[in-house]
């Protein structure tokens, strides 16, 4: 009886755990790097690198733009933030911010504008990805 109490004990612990939420969605990490034809990619800091699941635009994933044109994204689920994307083929853009994490306003981002909207994009990506990702984009 005692080995059982400690054994539901160590199952309801676990399931407490964050990350262990079992309603949670599986995600994949997803690291990259945007190049930027014809520009400078320093000018795509603080902008952000947007996903949607091709079929379910409600599955969506996002991360913002470096300095060195770098990205990690991440996904909003039930309040939840999770590092990575799920599993499948998603469309990908350039997802314009208006303020830097500091309050600074940014420019707007110096890209063609088929790389701003899902509609027009070539862009996608494939997780889990073979590596990291890499979105060539040109600028406008």
């Amino acid at each position: 009886m005692r080995y059982r109490t400690r054994a539901l004990f160590l199952v309801a612990a676990a399931l407490a755990l964050p990350g262990c939420d079992p309603d949670l969605p599986k995600t994949h990490p997803v690291t990259g790097k945007v190049a930027l034809a014809g520009g400078d990619v320093s000018h795509l800091a603080g902008h952000c690198v947007e996903v949607v699941l091709e079929g379910n635009p409600n599955v969506r994933a996002s991360g913002v733009i470096g300095p060195d044109g770098g990205f990690a994204l991440e996904t909003l689920h039930a309040e939840h933030v999770l590092k990575g994307v799920q599993e499948g083929k998603f469309q990908a853009r350039i997802l314009r911010n208006e303020e830097d994490d500091d309050g600074k306003k940014l420019k707007k981002p110096p890209v063609a504008p088929k790389f701003l909207k899902f509609d027009s994009t070539p862009l996608s990506i494939d997780v889990p990805p073979a590596g990291e990702v890499t979105l060539n984009v040109q600028a406008r």
